[in-house]
Parts: C-alpha cells; sequence; structure tokens
C-alpha cells in the first residue's frame, strides 16, 4: 500500500482520536491533577503498546535513534503533556485547541528550518487553507463553549505546544525507514513516563497523584479515552510522521477542532452554528491540496 496513503490516514485518524479523547478526558479531569494525568496515562499507554510488541518481538535500536526518541517523549510527553492537561483546567476546550494552531504553525516553521524541508505553493496553500478553516469553525462556536483565558493558562499553554513543536521533530529525525512505529512510540511514552515517575518520587507526590483513582467513575472513563489517544492518537502520530514530511503530517493532525466540536455538541451539550460548516469545508479544501 502507498506510505503516502497510509501518513494521510493516520494523521486524519489522530485528529479525531485527540478529539475524542479530549472531550472524554474534559469530564473528569477537573477532579484530577495534571501530573496524576500524564503519569497514569503513561504507565496504561505503556502496557496498551508492551503487550502486542510482546506477541511481535522487539527490534534493535541504534544509540541515536534511542536518545532521540527518548528526549522527545521527555519533551513532547512528561512536559508538553502535563502542561496541556494544565492549560485545559484554566482555558477550556476552545482557546486551548486555538493555542494548539501556534503550535502547528511552530512545528512547520521548525520542519523547514531544521528539516531542510521545503513545501510547494500548492502545500502552502493546503496548510493556510487548514489553519484558517480551523480558526473559522472556532470563531464560529466560542459562545457555545467556554471562553477564558488567563495568564496561567496561557503560560502552560505555551509551554505545551513549544514542547509537542520540538517533540515532533526529533520524532521525525529518529524514524528510518526501517524503525517499527509502534516500538518507537513505547520508547518515547517509556522516556515520558520515566520522566514523570522520577520527578513523583523526588515531589514525594506519586501517592497523592494516584489517590483518585482509586474510584471506578474515574479510572473507567479515563482508560477509555487513554486507549484511544496511545493507539489513535500517539502510535497513529508516529506512523503519520514516518510517512508524510512533517510539514503535511502536522496539519492533517491539527484537524481535532473539526471533530471535537460535533464531538462536544453531542456529549457535553455545546452549540454549533452554521459557520462551523464553512470552515470545516475550508479545511477540507486544504486537505485535498496536502494530499495531491
Amino acid at each position: 500500500m502507498d506510505g503516502k496513503f497510509i501518513g494521510v490516514v493516520a494523521a486524519l485518524l489522530v485528529s479525531a482520536s485527540w478529539a475524542a479523547g479530549t472531550v472524554t478526558l474534559k469530564k473528569v479531569g477537573d477532579e484530577l491533577s495534571s501530573f496524576a494525568m500524564t503519569l497514569f496515562k503513561g504507565l496504561v499507554s505503556l502496557v496498551l503498546l508492551a503487550v502486542p510488541l510482546f506477541f511481535l518481538g522487539f527490534e534493535r535500536m541504534d544509540a541515536q535513534t534511542l536518545m532521540l526518541l527518548g528526549l522527545s517523549g521527555l519533551l513532547g510527553i512528561a512536559v508538553g503533556d502535563t502542561c496541556f492537561f494544565e492549560a485545559l483546567k484554566d482555558l477550556g476546550p476552545l482557546p486551548l485547541v486555538l493555542l494548539m494552531i501556534v503550535g502547528q504553525i511552530l512545528t512547520i516553521v521548525f520542519a523547514v528550518v531544521f528539516l531542510g524541508e521545503r513545501p510547494t505553493w500548492i502545500k502552502w496553500a493546503g496548510i493556510a487553507l487548514v489553519l484558517v478553516g480551523i480558526a473559522v469553525v472556532l470563531s464560529g462556536n466560542l459562545g457555545g463553549g467556554r471562553f477564558t483565558v488567563g495568564l496561567r493558562g496561557l503560560a502552560f499553554g505555551m509551554v505545551s505546544v513549544l514542547s509537542m513543536a520540538v517533540g515532533s521533530i526529533l520524532v521525525k529525525r529518529a524514524l528510518g525507514a526501517d524503525t517499527g512505529t509502534l516500538q518507537a512510540t513505547l520508547v518515547r511514552m517509556a522516556a515520558g513516563t520515566g520522566g514523570m515517575v522520577v520527578y513523583g518520587l523526588l515531589a514525594r507526590k506519586i501517592g497523592a497523584w494516584m489517590n483518585p483513582f482509586r474510584e471506578m467513575r474515574v479510572v473507567v472513563p479515563f482508560v477509555s479515552a487513554v486507549v484511544i489517544v496511545t493507539y489513535g492518537a500517539f502510535w497513529l502520530g508516529t506512523v503519520a510522521f514516518k510517512h508524510l514530511d512533517l510539514h503535511v503530517a502536522q496539519p492533517l493532525v491539527s484537524l481535532e477542532p473539526l471533530f471535537v466540536l460535533p464531538l462536544a455538541a453531542v456529549f457535553l451539550k455545546e452549540k454549533t452554528t452554521w459557520r462551523a460548516a464553512g470552515g470545516t469545508a475550508v479545511s477540507v479544501a486544504g486537505v485535498v491540496l496536502l494530499c495531491i
């Protein structure tokens, strides 16, 4: 099967998975600390990734690949995800997703500067249409959701998008033609989770972080969300980055708002507008240009 087709499908599924995961996590996120969510998510994800690899078999990785994947895990998962969860508490989902757009732009700029990628004018047009469409969707739906902007939430959000952008660059550099995406995702997750464990032990807070997970009403929805984002976001995100240039993959995985708004309307009872339909159409046009 064509690698580009695999990458495009994987990237679109990443967006849908993050949307479903974000809506689910928002329901229990107010009861959990950001550190607790990142640590518990990582522990569950490690099991989910290790089990299939136990049957499929592990492969040898050189030191440079391991280092790049490990560093990307520390930045993108330990730092990026923790700050993401913290910002989500203060900003609400829509302003945070708007910040995520800034993150996509940063990643594309980094790909051009550090990876030497050179998008054609058609690809630049596609990138622009995707991001403009997302902005239109959000601007037409801000009244239907909680829209708060505080300096604390903004700071955490910016650290999150910067960490994730750098993490994406490191992942792209690490992935070779023969690198297994499932094992690469496991290495990233192990590094990110390991960083959280070390911090938790030094701060003597692991016990307090894990206490809320004694209740099944918290564990069940949280684990459900983790299953979705582990395979649908983290693993498929690695697949997308392997098969596509980063400047193509990143806009496609940024389509989360197009999925999160209908999910929020159904499960969180947030309203959407006709303006969202127009923004969605613009973004879809951008996706078509990126796939040419």
